[in-house]
């Protein structure tokens, strides 16, 4: 999976406290990224977001496959204020502010609006599906 989430998001991504995440070595082990395409203005995505940061913390304490799952951001905030700010509630990596205009790439593919929304993407025996969920 490592080559095509390099493709999808370049080599690098940021954490809540603004340190660098290889795409490389993140995507060696995983089976299962959701990308999770929100808005800080956007009410339904930070209700959405607090439930999130709940599965996901369960989820890496307490499941035997807690390094096979990532969730990445990718942002429709309109400043890096917003961004960084909604970034600060969140245990994953995001998509940097300055690279946003990679988000219209995958919003055509995926059919998706400014509206905020979490997709999946699988990865089973080199096949990818895409399984994407509106948030309001």
């Amino acid at each position: 999976m490592s080559e095509f989430l390099v493709s999808l998001l370049g080599e690098r991504l940021v954490n809540s406290e603004k340190a660098e995440v290889d795409v490389q070595s993140l995507g060696a082990k995983l089976s299962l990224v959701g990308l999770f395409f929100g808005c800080s203005l956007n009410a339904p995505c930070k209700q959405f977001n607090g439930s999130l940061c709940e599965f996901y913390s369960r989820f890496k304490k307490t499941s035997e496959h807690k390094d096979k799952l990532e969730i990445v951001f990718i942002s429709s905030d309109p400043d890096q204020k917003h961004w960084q700010d909604f970034l600060q509630e969140m245990p994953w990596p995001a998509l940097p502010f300055k690279d946003r205009h990679k988000k219209v790439r995958w919003a055509a593919v995926m059919k998706s609006s400014s509206r905020s929304r979490l997709c999946l993407w699988f990865l089973w025996l080199c096949v990818v599906e895409v399984f994407c969920f509106g948030l309001g």
